[in-house]
């Protein structure tokens, strides 16, 4: 079993803090995509909408009922 340290609790704030400024360095988001690559997708979107279904029948993903 370890050994038990008692800290105060402005020092263990101070650690927990300082963990979490590590951890989200770390674990950054991911980079916002280069806006010509951003223009790229949202015209491909916007041509999905557009163009008609090469299965009459099925139904399109987004807009399944669940």
């Amino acid at each position: 079993m370890r050994n038990r340290i008692d800290i105060d609790p402005k020092h263990s704030r101070a650690i927990v803090q300082e963990i979490g400024g590590r951890l989200r360095a770390v674990l950054k988001e991911e980079p916002e995509l280069p806006g010509s690559l951003r223009t790229q997708i949202d015209r491909l979107g916007e041509l999905e909408v557009q163009s008609p279904s090469i299965v009459p029948a099925a139904e399109r993903w987004d807009k399944r009922r669940r």
